[in-house]
């Protein structure tokens, strides 16, 4: 059997699978979807496999600067602490307006994405972000750094979000795991290796140099995407096949007579259009609103602070209790990025199985009569099963690492607990994606803001209150507490698990009345 017969098979499996999940109002562009698709078939999207791994690659390729605008800066933090004068409570606060920045650009960002597309507002995040990164090279008061960190993070942050839904744009369930975790995967390089980029830059010239390199570095991604990126959105391009009515929207790309052929440019499908979702600056908050997926988010924003609290605390210690220059303290974040990048690729290929195992499942119960026609796959429950181990792992290594710190242990086992800590915390944030992006396919933009608002504010409190933990509670006794999160929102997860469909349920329910 070939792939694409396979692929054929899958999609019917998961047709009626699909219109019982949407989670849409009436009218929206999944319902849209479904009707056109069962009226007349047509192909989902008209890029073959290998365009699709190239698409993942440009759209990762400029979310990339939104995890390097951070990690990059941690071995700058002692050097801008003395060469300002400043605090070590006062240098953090850098960090935190940026993961403040991260969390609530998103937000306002990513629904015109789902509206007017991605392609335009991905262009111009990256100027703003190009901008910010000129003037924070040039600039000489701490102030104006603080301001431009936000414009900064400002601009880029929703580059995650956009990303995320070019891949939702022409991806189907079946093959949605393993893309949008190779997308989250790509995208995490900059956090895997952003501090030795950084501390490499600062060892060869100085801190201005970590800011030259993301402007240029986001100028070359500008070039890139503007030239070749084709618009993805369904209410714009259909399954692709659509030459977008705007110039800004259009890729140089599209006018190669090559590429035009190969898409059906000069056959456009119009039965693949769906509707134009509202744009609406609220949608993450409705999200939360459903008390199975605020459980869910609540556990990838503790595991996430975690995480950034592990990143902060790495270059300090490492300064302070182990005496190490700026280009070690670059290598020693080395395992901790592999770390994440690991995680992030794994999730992706055991949500695939998971799902896969409980799908068939759940389809022999029903042909064996155990379960009622009328039962819908729980969807849910497939993502979180894949979480609940990597949250337990993660936070037993978290308590390992804490203390570790605090007895001034050989640095290898503190790089083995931080490797461990990046891979579990990357894993549980890709399962949150993967699950929103599942249950809000058509506002797949919007549904990852709603990951990236309730990990980075969480984020930003617990690193701004790091040096008063550490102060009162010691190093050890902060990592303490972080496991002891991370234990609760695990077992917390058990509530989704059990009463999440019923939860779904009653709320369909209530709106039909």
């Amino acid at each position: 059997m070939t792939t694409s017969e396979e692929h054929s098979i899958k999609d019917k499996e998961h047709q009626q699978e699909d219109f019982t999940l949407s989670t849409s109002p009436k009218g929206t562009e999944d319902d849209m979807e479904i009707q056109t698709h069962s009226v007349q078939p047509s192909k989902h999207t008209v890029y073959n496999i290998h365009e699709k791994y190239i698409l993942v690659l440009l759209a990762s390729g400029v979310a990339i600067w939104s995890s390097f605008g951070s990690p990059i800066y941690y071995p700058a933090l002692q050097i801008l602490e003395g060469y300002f004068d400043i605090s070590e409570e006062l240098v953090n606060i850098s960090v935190v307006v940026y993961i403040i920045c991260q969390g609530i650009s998103p937000t306002f960002v990513a629904p015109f994405a789902d509206r007017y597309g991605r392609r335009p507002v991905l262009m111009c995040c990256l100027l703003v972000f190009i901008g910010a990164s000129i003037g924070l090279a040039v600039s000489n008061s701490y102030g104006l750094i603080l301001a431009l960190r936000c414009i900064q993070s400002f601009g880029i942050s929703p580059a995650v979000a956009i990303a995320c839904g070019i891949t939702g744009d022409w991806t189907e369930r079946h093959e949605r795991d393993w893309f949008v975790g190779l997308t989250s995967g790509f995208t995490l390089f900059g956090q895997a290796f952003g501090s030795l980029f950084g501390a490499a830059l600062i060892a060869g010239w100085n801190w201005r140099a970590i800011f030259w390199f993301l402007a240029i570095g986001g100028g070359v991604s500008l070039v890139t995407i503007t030239l070749v990126l084709p618009e993805t959105k369904r209410s714009i391009v259909g399954n692709g096949s659509i030459t977008p009515p705007h110039l800004v929207a259009r890729a140089p790309l599209l006018s190669i007579p090559y590429y035009r052929k190969l898409w059906d440019l000069d056959n456009p499908d119009y039965s693949t259009l769906v509707d134009k979702s509202k744009t609406d600056f609220f949608a993450s908050l409705r999200i939360l609103s459903k008390p199975e997926l605020a459980i869910c988010l609540f556990n990838g924003a503790i595991h996430y602070a975690l995480w950034t609290l592990q990143l902060t605390s790495l270059s300090n210690e490492l300064s302070r209790s182990y005496d190490y220059s700026v280009m070690k303290i670059g290598l020693c974040y080395i395992p901790a990025g592999i770390g994440g990048l690991c995680g992030s690729f794994m999730c992706g290929r055991f949500l695939d199985i998971v799902y896969k195992r409980l799908y068939k499942t759940f389809e022999n119960n029903k042909k064996s009569g155990l379960i009622p026609e009328y039962e819908k796959f729980n969807i849910v429950k497939s993502r979180i099963l894949v979480a609940v181990p990597y949250c337990l792992i993660t936070d037993g290594f978290t308590l390992m690492y804490g203390w570790c710190l605090q007895k001034h242990v050989h640095v290898s086992t503190i790089l083995i607990s931080a490797f461990f800590i990046s891979n579990g915390c990357m894993a549980v944030v890709g399962v949150n994606s993967t699950l929103l992006i599942d249950l809000y396919p058509s506002n797949s933009s919007a549904a990852t803001s709603c990951v990236n608002l309730t990990r980075c504010l969480t984020g930003a409190i617990f690193v701004a209150c790091l040096t008063s933990m550490n102060k009162n509670i010691t190093i050890g006794g902060t990592f303490t507490l972080m496991a002891a999160l991370g234990i609760t929102s695990a077992i917390l997860l058990y509530l989704p698990l059990k009463y999440g469909m019923k939860w779904s349920q009653a709320r369909e329910e209530k709106k039909r009345l």
